[in-house]
């Protein structure tokens, strides 16, 4: 029994006989016009007219629209259709069965009837008119008969029948309509999606289910890119009214998941990570930006599932809150109740500063408007922020900040300080030259983005072991400041106190200050060969660099730069070091400061060290010296067995680097019966062997004796006035400005007055005029 479907015109039944091994998706569509069933004894395919119901141009994942789906949607979420693998399945699981078409209750939906009564379900989609924003069953026939004089639809129609370009120009269009209607439907801020829910195509703007937007975007026409999940969701989020340099720079970097998705569709979180790029405007704190906000996104998610009734950050911050905030920070830091210890501290330590900064974004929030929400007024919820800020402040010490400081400091205090060593320092820089050799002339013989790259890397890996300068301060060198930068070569004032070979550094060496760490200055030094390979690189840059891109070491085909320390760990490995994790930045830093202890350096010279490094003379002290456990195990040790045995009176007046001790002896006394042998001849020799100690021991205490005999008394020359006087005058400013004279300025006055100050050499001087101004402190 066939039944005739009135509201589609000109639409008549037709059914033929067909095989079942026939494939569904290519059967001939142009059939006659009766009005008749005819039931094959095998199996019944219905067809319909092409004018009618043309499904070639629809997407089998598409979805038109996110706010009609119904009770139909698989578990899932994805939507029946009925392709020919189904329709094959049928044929051959049922027995011969006798179909007709039904029409079903609802508007646009169909079915197959079988002869048991069984109904095999499937529906169209009502389509949404971008023009007349209407809803419409046959989208094709709609844009033909009432939109042929648009633009996109002319273009529709310019195109041959079937084709594959006419599919896809109708399908943008469809989807291009459903997309403005979805978008009005469906307010983001509202609900948030899941990860099973749908996600719109951001080249054509139909909607997908999340899990497939893979498959499609492999098949849509467009840019193809590997963050599709990102780029859907900044599109689903277009509505939300966040900060212009926050959306265009930070949303596309985040990671397509449900914490990057709640981080973005909440306006506190939108709102701290817009604040925190303005006072961090460099490109690198983009990540950094992007790390922030799905900290803050994390902790959300932790307290919804603690509090449902809680929908945003802003709801959150309240003092009665502050146990559930805590809760939620431990559960996010990993704490483990058993052993009283954080997995990730940092975490912890973090998220009490960045809450604070949270509650006073969402004070100015609420000092700007009346009317916090239907409920709450300003002055209540400005109130209750404070008094968060002043728990947070008082009580987060003691439940987070006390255990995880503790947590930090002792998987610091355990950690092994590894030094490169010198014969792979010395490995690493013989390969990266032969390297770049080996480059210029590839590039030379023959341009190829092969040789550039290596000869790039090998320029970048060179700069960090002559200047043990941090990777990312150094890949972010712009290529206007080193072509700007100049061998400054006017020191002639300076000619006398330097070294020749000083001389010749001077005039060889290209300087170059860049940020460092807390926007200090640091500079870079190019010796002579690199600025030599620089000037090849530049030669051929423009060959595979974007104009773009402003970085002297550029990544080619992007607008980075490259990556510091995986580059310098790829040539780390590739020279065959013994030990290649020890070569990388921090730890040649941490090598240069350490073996600058071997050297009697003065204070200026380690304050101009320390500035070189970027950092202050204080971390320099504290962190850049010989590691803890070789000073205390070596020199501290040798102390303590020195007291220990009784004769520390023996090296009276020696420094604790010229105090040797005879090891043999003290571990022969501290495992006195490991010398017990059957053999009786073993005692005389030990005997006999502690007796040429003690000789030694005496000899060495009569030597000590005579040379502190031996040593000459300080002989005091008191000051003249007109010494006095004369050094006053002369320094007077460095005296205001409680500075201490340098070396050449103390020469340059002896200079001027040999006779005068024949008695007093440089650094006598240099006290005097130390304690003027100290007195005048005091």
């Amino acid at each position: 029994m066939a039944l005739n479907l009135n509201q589609y015109e000109n639409s008549i039944l037709n059914v033929g006989n067909s095989m079942c091994n026939r494939d569904y998706a290519q059967m001939n569509r142009n059939t006659t016009t009766t009005n008749q069933s005819v039931v094959d004894e095998k199996c019944l395919i219905v067809v319909f007219e092409e004018s009618e119901f043309n499904f070639d141009d629809m997407d089998p994942d598409y979805v038109p629209s996110s706010a009609e789906v119904d009770e139909d949607t698989s578990p899932e979420g994805e939507y029946y259709n009925d392709d020919t693998e189904n329709m094959q399945a049928d044929i051959k699981n049922d027995p011969p069965q006798t179909l007709s078409l039904a029409k079903d209750t609802s508007e646009n939906r169909f079915g197959i009837l079988k002869s048991n009564g069984e109904m095999r379900r499937w529906r169209k989609q009502m389509d949404y008119c971008f023009y007349c924003e209407s809803y419409n069953l046959n989208f094709a026939r709609h844009v033909q008969r009432n939109h042929a004089g648009e633009i996109e639809v002319k273009k529709i129609m310019c195109q041959p029948p079937k084709s594959k370009e006419r599919r896809n120009l109708l399908d943008k269009l469809r989807k291009k309509g459903n997309y403005l209607n979805s978008n009005e439907a469906c307010k983001p801020v509202q609900r948030l999606r899941v990860a099973n829910e749908l996600l719109p195509c951001d080249n054509c703007l139909g909607f997908f289910s999340s899990r497939l937007l893979w498959r499609h975007r492999n098949k849509c026409t467009g840019k193809k890119t590997r963050d599709h999940q990102s780029s859907a969701q900044n599109i689903l989020l277009a509505n939300l009214k966040v900060d212009a340099q926050l959306r265009k720079f930070v949303f596309p970097k985040m990671r397509g998941d449900d914490i990057s998705l709640v981080a973005k569709s909440d306006s506190l979180i939108c709102a701290y990570g817009a604040r925190y790029m303005k006072i961090h405007r460099e490109k690198h704190f983009i990540n950094v930006t992007s790390r922030k906000m799905r900290e803050l996104g994390r902790l959300l998610i932790e307290v919804r599932k603690r509090e449902p009734s809680i929908k945003s950050l802003f709801d959150a911050l309240k003092p009665k809150h502050f146990d559930l905030l805590v809760a939620a920070t431990k559960s996010e830091a990993k704490y483990d109740m058993e052993k009283d210890k954080y997995k990730s501290p940092t975490y912890a330590l973090n998220m009490g500063t960045t809450l604070k900064q949270c509650a006073e974004i969402a004070i100015i929030f609420a000092l700007k408007r009346k009317q916090v929400t239907e409920t709450i007024k300003s002055a209540e919820a400005e109130a209750d922020l404070k008094t968060l800020i002043q728990v947070i402040e008082s009580q987060w010490k003691y439940e987070i900040s006390s255990q995880a400081t503790n947590d930090l400091n002792i998987n610091k205090w355990n950690k092994i300080t590894i030094v490169p060593l010198a014969s792979d320092i010395k490995l690493l820089k013989d390969a990266l030259v032969a390297k770049a050799k080996q480059a210029v002339e590839g590039l030379h013989a023959d341009v190829n983005v092969k040789d550039f790259i290596n000869l790039l890397e090998t320029i970048y890996c060179r700069l960090i072991l002559l200047n043990r300068r941090r990777p990312g301060e150094l890949q972010r060198l712009s290529l206007d400041l080193y072509e700007q930068a100049e061998i400054n070569h006017k020191y002639e004032e300076f000619e006398d106190i330097i070294s020749p070979s000083e001389r010749i550094l001077i005039q060889k060496f290209k300087r170059i200050v860049i940020r460092g760490k807390r926007g200090r200055g640091v500079p870079v030094l190019f010796s002579p060969d690199t600025q030599e390979h620089i000037n090849i690189l530049l030669k051929y840059r423009h060959n595979f660099i974007k104009e773009q891109n402003s970085y002297l070491f550029a990544n080619p085909k992007t607008s980075q730069p490259i990556c510091g320390y995986k580059v310098l760990n790829k040539y780390a490995v590739s020279c065959g070091a013994k030990n290649p994790d020890a070569i990388t930045s921090t730890k040649l830093r941490k090598h240069l400061a350490t073996l600058t202890q071997i050297f009697s350096m003065s204070d200026t010279d380690l304050e101009q060290l320390a500035n070189f490094m970027g950092h202050t003379i204080g971390v320099h002290k504290n962190n850049y010296r010989l590691p803890d456990d070789v000073y205390q195990t070596a020199k501290i040790s040798k102390l303590l067995l020195l007291m220990e045995s009784g004769g520390a009176a023996e090296f009276k007046g020696k420094p604790l680097n010229e105090i040797e001790l005879n090891l043999d002896e003290d571990i022969n006394a501290e495992n006195p019966l490991s010398a017990i042998s059957s053999d009786n001849e073993v005692v005389p020799e030990i005997y006999n062997k502690n007796l040429g100690n003690i000789k030694k021991r005496e000899a060495n205490k009569t030597t000590v004796t005579d040379i502190c005999e031996k040593k000459k008394r300080r002989i005091l020359m008191p000051w003249t006035e007109e010494q006095k006087t004369t050094v006053t005058n002369y320094f007077s400013t460095h005296i205001k400005n409680k500075k201490p004279p340098k070396k050449y300025e103390c020469e340059l006055l002896k200079n001027k007055y040999p006779d005068l100050l024949q008695n007093k050499d440089w650094l006598k001087i240099k006290v005097y005029i130390q304690n003027e101004y100290s007195k005048k402190k005091n």
